[in-house]
């Protein structure tokens, strides 16, 4: 873009300011009648132009986050500085294993305590068994006694000696049914207890190879060379040594410093005929002295609110610098603005936007004829925030009034403002 036609577009502008500056009673008493600044109505080439803000961001980043880990939250113990180089396969976050390690130590005891328990509880049944098992051989015993000698004839023994042989054959006899019930029941109790402390020592195992996987997981180390960038949260703050996070947050992202693009926004109503690839001047806030060229190369297809709670849409636009060297230049997290041309008009009339006046859907223009105000209508056609091009009502050098009464009726002479060559802009 020419000089010259910087030169335009900065007493436009200015023009603007001024009119908003008059009409709004910035300068002393809005009630206080204005004079009106003239200017002249130039035929020129005139770029449409949108303005945008946003972020620089890398368009090749690889983001690190907190390990999916089956404990829960883990402590950053080190961290790698922001805005850092670093290489491919070196260490970028370690966490905290204080805590694992507290953890580990617990499930390996109750792990041995319940292998103990499993170990007690088959010796305990063992000796349950036992017992019961040498009370039932007595009993055999005592009742095979009682059939190999048995008492039955009433002519050597009293009827008490007789009936006391059959009780104790009786009672022989009940106690190994007790002692085969016994043996069956405490068999089935100690099965399941065994398998009670089977299943608790499955799970204390499960927790076991839990932490150490945990324990395995505390190193990060970066999957390619490049730029440190955390990651902010909402309130702008990012991780630091000390913070607790849980398992899939985004801590940062290592970048390619050379892939740098402009994420910003623009206006809804004027991202409509926005197109990729369309030509982009671009200012970073670190360096407002120089103007980087690049292009769109994405547009968001769904406006939206970058202000809670506001109304006012926004289309997301993408903008890669098209120099490589330059985008060197430019680092992830920096603030820019961009001029992007939506369009170019060839050899139109061209005013400054606030020299268009309206009644309802009919604008106007206030023009000086012989020395004399008069309204002009005009048929607008493309512009922007600053110029609209004019399809009918006005020639080029033609002399329009910006602020000012809207009457019609003599004004004292206004003070000019001289433009550029109407082809400079060519």
């Amino acid at each position: 873009m020419s000089r010259v036609r910087i030169r335009i577009d900065a007493v436009l502008l200015l023009l603007a300011m001024v009119s908003c500056a008059t009409g709004c009673g910035v300068f002393g008493d809005s009630s206080a009648t204005v004079a009106p600044v003239e200017v002249v109505a130039v035929r020129m080439d005139l770029d449409i132009v949108l303005p945008a803000r946003g972020e620089f961001a890398a368009m090749n980043a690889s983001p690190i986050g907190v390990p999916r880990v089956p404990t829960g939250a883990l402590k950053v113990k080190e961290l790698v500085e922001e805005g850092s180089i670093v290489e491919e396969g070196e260490v970028v976050v370690v966490f905290d294993d204080s805590q694992l390690n507290i953890e580990l130590d617990n499930h390996r005891a109750t792990f041995r305590s319940t292998d103990r328990q499993i170990d007690g509880t088959g010796l305990t049944a063992d000796i349950d068994r036992g017992g019961v098992e040498v009370m039932r051989q007595v009993a055999a015993l005592e009742r095979d006694n009682v059939e190999a000698f048995k008492i039955d004839d009433s002519t050597i023994y009293s009827r008490r000696e007789i009936l006391e042989d059959e009780v104790t054959k009786d009672d022989a006899q009940a106690t190994i049914v007790f002692a085969d019930a016994s043996l069956l029941l405490k068999g089935e109790y100690y099965d399941i207890e065994e398998r009670i402390l089977g299943v608790e020592k499955e799970q204390v195992e499960g927790n076991i190879e839990r932490v150490e996987f945990s324990l395995g997981s505390l190193v990060l180390k970066a999957p390619l060379g490049g730029l440190v960038v955390y990651r902010k949260n909402w309130r702008g703050s990012s991780v630091a040594v000390g913070d607790s996070l849980w398992p899939g947050n985004v801590i940062m992202s290592i970048v390619d410093p050379k892939s740098t693009a402009l994420e910003a926004y623009v206006l809804e109503r004027d991202a409509a005929g926005l197109t990729e690839g369309a030509e982009v001047e671009v200012r970073a806030d670190a360096m407002p002295e120089r103007t980087f060229i690049g292009k769109v190369t994405t547009i968001a297809e769904i406006s939206r609110p970058i202000e809670r709670g506001s109304p006012v849409k926004y289309t997301e636009v993408k903008i890669e610098i098209v120099d490589d060297a330059e985008r060197a230049l430019l680092k992830p997290g920096m603030k820019g603005e961009a001029r992007i041309i939506a369009g170019r008009l060839d050899e139109v009339v061209v005013i400054p936007r606030t020299a268009v006046r309206s009644e309802a859907e009919n604008p106007f223009v206030v023009i000086m004829e012989n020395g004399v105000r008069a309204r002009r209508p005009v048929e607008l056609g493309e512009g922007d925030v600053v110029r609209v091009s004019v399809t009918d009502g006005l020639s080029e050098g033609d002399r329009v009034l910006i602020g000012g009464d809207d009457g019609v009726a003599p004004a004292t002479e206004p003070a000019s403002v001289e433009t550029a060559d109407a082809g400079a802009g060519a």
